[in-house]
């Protein structure tokens, strides 16, 4: 059985631009390095015991790693003098760092045995062009948390159109990303197009504090961070309050209406979106995605068998992992297609966060929106597995409110905005070992831009 591997899915002449007010949040620590487990072939070349260390891949600047003179090709045994032989060790240890500690590192430096000891750096701040600003600030939650928030804006006087940015499933940090990611190069295409761009971290990643780390957390306690996120946007003195728009992607497209409730927006564009409740999502997972990304047909209707009463306990009758696991034909499938690591997480999450989104009222939540909506779907994106979704968000926001839905068809464009070909063309990429040559598309900032447009020139 082959496992789901695309579900949900992301200088020179730059100067720092940064204001940041009085704030209880400091800069986390930074670790800055890529990292991928030791092949056997690199294992064997270094002399190193199976299942031992973490490959480094590449440094970033400026960063601890740096710092250290890390190198390509190390091998990170200990950290701290904690042994790690996964990435995800390494990313759990650098949770606890703060800057300035000191941290030490055992390698394996081409076959030789090497320890090295350095302080840990902060994250550098974001930085912007001469022609725009960053603004770095808080937005308190409802547990006492508090979360990043991060605006980058025109420079200039006056009242900006705005755009939320709010991520989709994973836990990954927006803050400081790399100039060429998709999503931070959408972001900025938008600034440069005079709008001021708005993203919030999740609770309990970044700078965040006061929350549990974000894989453990609900959906609900998500949700209600991105809704204070929204108060937040709207209480700048330079944001156009009467021109806000949310733009949502892959799961974000369910968040944006639900925020855009009580707190009436312009208009929400998505993108990648299942556009349907995630329990009947899951059922589609399993069934037809797994179809897209070259799964044995006969195998996936025997699956089926298991996998629609697993789907139905687990997301109606909300059992446990820990009470599904009592099941043990199930075991073998919750680690299998459910990512499942022998706790409490499911795909990376919370088993909560996955029950709780089933509970979301995905149509009502459009119609209590009431906005403007554009729906896009991307030609490669195999995570939103068709069309249908995008289709039938406009669908059902133009029963309300004739009008007011769009759709859009990108072409050759991926759950990630990068311009990669077919569907197919994106698959064999993925399940293939050669890194993509891959890059955004443009299209998609003209596409949302003309849009925005057109809806701000009618009010």
């Amino acid at each position: 059985m082959k496992k789901n591997l695309l579900l949900f899915l992301t200088a020179a002449g730059i100067l720092l631009s940064v204001e940041t007010s009085a704030q209880q949040l400091k800069r986390r620590a930074f670790l800055g390095v890529q990292l991928s487990p030791v092949s056997d072939s690199l294992a064997k070349a270094h002399k190193l015991p199976v299942n031992s260390g973490v490959r480094v891949l590449r440094i970033v600047p400026g960063s601890t790693a740096e710092t250290l003179k890390l190198l390509p090709d190390d091998v990170i045994l200990e950290v701290n003098k904690t042994a790690v032989k996964s990435p995800q060790e390494v990313v759990m240890l650098a949770r606890n760092f703060q800057p300035g500690q000191t941290i030490n590192l055992a390698l394996n430096r081409k076959g030789k045995p090497v320890k090295i000891k350095g302080k840990v750096q902060p994250m550098p701040y974001e930085t912007a062009p001469a022609n725009a600003e960053v603004r770095y600030g808080e937005v308190p939650l409802a547990n006492n948390g508090i979360a990043r928030s991060i605006m980058k804006k025109p420079k200039g006087s006056g009242k900006f159109p705005a755009v939320f940015f709010i991520q989709g499933y994973g836990c990954s940090s927006l803050d400081n990303l790399p100039e060429n990611d998709p999503q931070r190069q959408l972001m900025d295409a938008l600034v440069s197009r005079g709008y001021a761009v708005y993203r919030l971290e999740k609770p309990g990643v970044g700078d965040s504090k006061g929350s549990k780390p974000c894989p453990e957390i609900g959906y609900n306690e998500e949700l209600a961070a991105f809704a204070s996120g929204l108060d937040q946007l709207k209480r700048f003195d330079f944001v156009d309050r009467d021109n806000i728009f949310l733009f949502g992607h892959s799961l974000g497209a369910n968040t944006a209406p639900l925020i855009a409730a009580n707190n009436k927006v312009k208009g929400i564009i998505t993108y990648g979106a299942a556009g349907k409740p995630w329990t009947e999502y899951l059922i589609e997972v399993f069934r037809e995605q797994r179809a897209i990304t070259g799964s044995d047909y006969v195998e996936i209707d025997e699956d089926m068998k298991m996998l629609l009463p697993l789907v139905y306990e687990f997301m109606i009758l909300k059992k446990t992992p820990a009470e599904l696991t009592q099941n043990g034909n199930y075991k073998k499938y919750l680690e299998e297609h459910f990512g499942y690591d022998g706790k409490d997480h499911l795909f990376g999450r919370h088993y909560t966060f996955l029950q709780e989104l089933g509970q979301v009222p995905v149509n009502k939540a459009w119609k209590d929106a009431a906005a403007h909506t554009l729906a896009i779907y991307g030609e490669a994106d195999a995570p939103a597995i068709d069309e249908d979704g995008a289709k039938m968000i406009a669908a059902v926001v133009n029963a309300y409110y004739p009008g007011k839905g769009s759709y859009e068809f990108l072409p050759h464009t991926d759950h990630g905005f990068l311009e990669v070909g077919s569907k197919q063309d994106h698959v064999k990429q993925m399940q293939s070992n050669s890194p993509s040559a891959a890059k955004f598309n443009p299209k998609l900032v003209e596409l949302i831009d003309n849009w925005m447009k057109i809806k701000m020139a009618k009010s």
